[in-house]
């Protein structure tokens, strides 16, 4: 296992052997300072090296360095991964999922970020360009960044969870207008439906193991997790949940927009078949009437017989109300 002694005595230089798609030095004032080799990493001021898993030098270095647990080292590279939290003598492996916002089109894209973090350091993985780590660089750029892991560990959790909200809200103003355009008994098409209904399960997917992650964190006995840390995590937590309640709520807002098109689809075509029905009840005894008048008796049977029309005239009585006698028998009339 890791501990303090070893992640304080390790070379920049063999941290920079994984190249790192961003590094750095927290100053513990919300700044951060390029790594160099008198760099030593410390409770107040603790490294942050951010990698790319899917480059082979930094595969390599995760595989070979003794800066994380080898239980965990896999963890830190697989591809396919789900939300969760696991806890070592020296940190704990955070693994969360997320979106990265883009106006205007949905289904926002899912990212997946990885970091094993102790008490002087944060070794964190990602594959895709995530929207909550550039964010936090520009905080650290500012001077408004994290001051030790503890409070790297919040801001990232908080950042995700922005990032979240805002394709929230953006899905939820969807569904308001989608809501306005049934008022309006305005039918558009069911794709824009799928579409925003998508979104909103992969949300909460994404949301519903993640609360759960936050509230065992803040109940972990961690040295370097103070209260004040634990009940703004515990706050994190709130929030998904919060998030989750929405989100079943405009599900359920999905599910009787639906319910409206269809009726009104319904109803649109009932009132094309009563159209159809008077039409058809207008032509009927014009039908009829040119139908028999311009029937050729000479084809006929008996057509040398006197009575041959006034037969041909009872033979369709007769088929008419036999057709009324079958279908009263059948219920459809």
């Amino acid at each position: 296992m890791t501990n303090q002694n070893s992640t304080s005595s390790i070379s920049v230089s063999h941290l920079l052997d994984a190249k790192p798609a961003f590094s750095c030095q927290l100053d513990g004032k919300g700044k951060a300072m390029p790594l160099n080799e008198q760099s030593v990493p410390s409770i107040s001021q603790p490294f942050w090296i951010h990698l790319d898993f899917a480059k082979q030098e930094t595969i390599n270095w995760i595989n070979t360095t003794h800066l994380v647990p080898d239980l965990i080292k896999n963890e830190l590279i697989k591809s396919n991964q789900i939300s969760k939290e696991i806890r070592f003598e020296s940190g704990i492996l955070v693994v969360l999922k997320g979106v990265n916002f883009i106006p205007n089109e949905l289904p926002d894209p899912i990212v997946t970020f990885r970091f094993y973090i102790t008490d002087n350091m944060i070794i964190s993985t990602r594959h895709q360009k995530i929207g909550a780590i550039s964010q936090l660089q520009d905080n650290l750029d500012k001077g408004i960044g994290p001051v030790d892991v503890a409070d790297w560990l919040i801001q990232i959790s908080d950042l995700i969870s922005d990032q979240v909200n805002l394709s929230f809200n953006s899905t939820h103003n969807k569904i308001i207008r989608l809501e306005d355009l049934v008022l309006n008994q305005r039918i558009f098409s069911y794709k824009e439906i799928g579409r925003v209904r998508k979104q909103l399960i992969v949300l909460r997917r994404l949301l519903s193991p993640q609360r759960d992650i936050f509230v065992k964190i803040s109940t972990e006995r961690i040295s370097w997790i103070d209260d004040n840390d634990r009940q703004r995590l515990h706050d994190i937590s709130n929030q998904q949940n919060h998030y989750v309640s929405d989100i079943d709520s405009c599900l359920l807002r999905l599910a009787s927009i639906m319910e409206q098109i269809n009726s009104f689809l319904a109803e649109s075509t009932n009132k094309r078949i009563y159209l159809m029905s008077l039409f058809t009840i207008i032509f009927t005894p014009i039908t009829f009437l040119t139908s028999l008048l311009g029937v050729n008796l000479a084809g006929i049977p008996f057509s040398q017989q006197e009575w041959s029309f006034i037969g041909l005239i009872l033979l369709l009585v007769v088929i008419c109300i036999a057709s009324a006698i079958w279908l009263k028998y059948k219920k459809w009339w």
